[in-house]
């Protein structure tokens, strides 16, 4: 038995590619669902093929197809965004990627994270359905659907979030001009963050807010070619 672990990956690939060279037969194994699955080992399966090494996978469990098979959300396409950054800037960037990504999206959470988690989601994706899954296919298991808050949920084992697509909607039926007085409003006058006032204009509308979001960023381009071509 040999830890393969981030941290060590790179130093251990290549002796291990080595012994398969040899003719030796080595099996990659996780012990809490498929190696390269936010686990290491994706390191190790590129060097061997790149060896010329036949890798020959076999199907196990896996938090994403598990948690999605239980959501009720489809999934013929959607996106696994792994784990959230932990702060900061690539924070903020993380989550609002998510907001603008229209398909079903998937990701891990650690338990002492997940209350912080969640009140980010429902800052940046407030309008769209969500499923928390704790502990798949253990003993434990639990499942919030589209929960308001998680303080009643366990930090304890690990977290699977499953958020909705969002419904399809014409940008056409909303009128530009009153999303723009509404944002301007609370922009200037009220003095909200341009994502907060985003939000709250989506929801204002009835509407999600990545459609409120492309509006304010056609408005802004739009804006910037007047100036230019003034100057």
């Amino acid at each position: 038995m040999i830890s393969l672990r981030e941290h060590n990956e790179a130093r251990e690939a290549p002796r291990l590619i080595a012994r398969l060279q040899k003719g030796e037969s080595i099996a990659l194994v996780s012990d809490a669902g498929t190696p390269g699955i936010s686990d290491p080992g994706a390191r190790l399966v590129r060097a061997a093929r790149e060896s010329g090494v036949t890798v020959v996978p076999i199907p196990g469990p896996n938090a994403v197809a598990t948690a999605l098979s239980a959501s009720g959300f489809p999934a013929d396409q959607f996106v696994f965004a792994g784990f959230p950054p932990r702060s900061g800037e690539a924070r903020r960037e993380w989550f609002e990627a998510l907001r603008d990504d229209p398909r079903t999206l998937v990701l891990f959470e650690a338990p002492h994270r997940i209350e912080s988690t969640f009140e980010d989601l429902r800052h940046y994706l407030a309008e769209r359905p969500m499923i928390l899954a704790r502990e798949l296919t253990k003993i434990n298991e639990e499942f919030v659907i589209s929960p308001s808050q998680v303080a009643h949920v366990k930090n304890l084992g690990e977290f699977t979030v499953v958020i909705g697509p969002v419904e399809a909607s014409s940008d056409a039926e909303l009128d530009e001009k009153h999303v723009l007085n509404i944002f301007g409003r609370l922009t200037e006058e009220a003095r909200f963050d341009e994502q907060t006032a985003m939000r709250l204009t989506g929801h204002l509308l009835d509407v999600p807010s990545r459609q409120i979001a492309k509006i304010i960023k056609k408005h802004k381009i739009s804006v910037k070619r007047q100036i230019e071509r003034l100057s």
